[in-house]
């Protein structure tokens, strides 16, 4: 499996928005696994998988600049993911360092980012389904 830090998330769900049968969706996934992008994917989807962040999006400034995708920042999740490093931290530092994340990368990716981690990445891209990611890849998601 491929690791990509300079993976657009975006690029990729765009991508795949515009292929038309579910069969060739499913390859261009398996096609295009990378760490950040399962790691994004399972983000999205998988209900086990819970944030110790409020909903919604918190203030900040979109870094217009920026054309870092989530694979620049996908390793940081482990401060926001219930269940990981981020449980010991005061809630006001990690949401602190969600926030600079959220800075750090092109505004589209820091939208999607938050899409994930509130859950509500359905009907933002056509296809783009639970049942897609599972067929792709099996593990990644907890039934």
């Amino acid at each position: 499996m491929a690791s990509n830090k300079d993976l657009q998330i975006s690029t990729i769900l765009k991508d795949l928005a515009k292929i038309k049968t579910a069969k060739d969706k499913k390859e261009y996934l398996i096609k295009n696994e990378s760490r950040q992008l399962k790691t994004f994917l399972k983000g999205s989807f998988d209900k086990s998988l819970e944030f110790n962040l409020p909903a919604g999006a918190p203030p900040y400034e979109p870094n217009t600049e920026s054309e870092a995708g989530f694979g620049s920042v996908s390793a940081e999740f482990r401060f926001f993911a219930k269940g990981y490093e981020g449980d010991a931290l005061k809630p006001a530092v990690r949401e602190g360092k969600f926030i600079k994340v959220l800075e750090s990368v092109s505004p589209e990716e820091a939208e999607l980012i938050v899409m994930m981690k509130d859950k509500k990445l359905v009907g933002k891209y056509k296809g783009v389904t639970k049942k897609l990611v599972s067929d792709a890849f099996p593990t990644l998601i907890s039934q």
